[in-house]
């Protein structure tokens, strides 16, 4: 039977999605596994809602009018890069279709086990973010030919006056002059010349999973992901880790990636948009994703605003 499974609402346009419509979906699509426990995820997500299907799966559904192609976008992808990665992606088990009740496709994945990882309490740092960079290296080595573009995947400009407007809400609470100065530096740092290459491009610790020994157990959550820009990847660098954590996994980057100071500006200015965007909108109605944002700004106010001459620009 379903759980009780009350969430709280974040878009104005949201629907409503329950464990009792995924009990109604399952039990006449997929009646093999009507018989199991159908429970509400709590999740940092804002486009999806997740319910736990037994021990093993999870069902993801969409919930924002308009985002009804994420789901057979993420299954295409998962589908593509699946079995080619040093970590495990989640499987996709089987897709459903919409009824007279909810009007997306939906899909049934994989359940993989593991823990978001705590920046500030990490097990073993060191070997995270070996994990991680052997994660994003190989990820960068898969074909390209014929993949979309990612949701992060092009030039910074295109967001320059939206960032800037919202910073204004952000008051008091953060230095917004270094923030300004940072996401100024980050606009004018040159663009990427080479050719697009695969980027999860959503590399948030709601989206990555850790094992009781802190090693990197899983990247969820594909929907945002394509081919462009690799310094979207840069996310992780002031959401994942702290201080000089941040400092080795630059290192490794610059070490194994190539990552050159052009690259690390864009990819602060990825983390400095995604913060400030989300911030505002979701203080009220999603907690988890408040948190990391309040922690990626925290951790940005403290950055410098480069003053080395760029090498490449890659």
């Amino acid at each position: 039977m379903p759980s009780s499974d009350p969430a709280p609402r974040m878009h104005a346009h949201q629907l409503d999605v329950s464990a009792a419509d995924v009990h109604r979906l399952v039990s006449a699509q997929f009646p093999q596994w009507a018989g199991a426990p159908i429970v509400r995820v709590p999740s940092y997500g804002t486009t999806n809602a997740m319910f736990r299907l037994g021990d093993d799966k999870v069902v993801r559904l969409p919930f924002i009018p308009g985002d009804g192609v994420g789901v057979p976008v993420e299954t295409a992808i998962l589908e593509r890069v699946g079995g080619r990665l040093p970590v495990p992606v989640p499987r996709v088990l089987a897709t459903g279709r919409p009824d007279d009740g909810y009007p997306f496709t939906w899909s049934v994945l994989q359940w993989l086990p593991g823990e978001m990882p705590v920046p500030e309490a990490l097990l073993d740092s060191a070997a995270l973010i070996d994990d991680l960079v052997g994660f994003l290296q190989r990820l960068r080595e898969l074909p390209t030919a014929g993949v979309r573009r990612a949701q992060r995947s092009g030039p910074l400009a295109p967001l320059a006056d939206p960032v800037r407007e919202t910073m204004e809400e952000l008051g008091v609470e953060f230095d917004l002059e270094r923030l300004r100065a940072l996401w100024d530096d980050a606009l004018a740092a040159p663009e990427w010349r080479g050719a697009p290459v695969w980027v999860h491009s959503d590399l948030l610790p709601s989206n990555l999973l850790v094992d009781e020994r802190g090693r990197l157990a899983g990247v969820l959550d594909w929907a945002a992901a394509g081919v462009g820009d690799p310094s979207c990847e840069l996310l992780a660098a002031w959401n994942v880790f702290t201080g000089a954590d941040r400092a080795r996994f630059r290192a490794r980057l610059e070490e194994r990636l190539g990552l050159d100071d052009a690259m690390w500006r864009r990819g602060r200015g990825w983390a400095i948009s995604q913060a400030v965007l989300a911030l505002p909108y979701y203080r009220e109605t999603n907690a988890g994703m408040t948190e990391m944002a309040t922690r990626a700004l925290r951790a940005l106010e403290q950055e410098s605003v480069s003053l080395r001459t760029p090498g490449r620009s890659s």
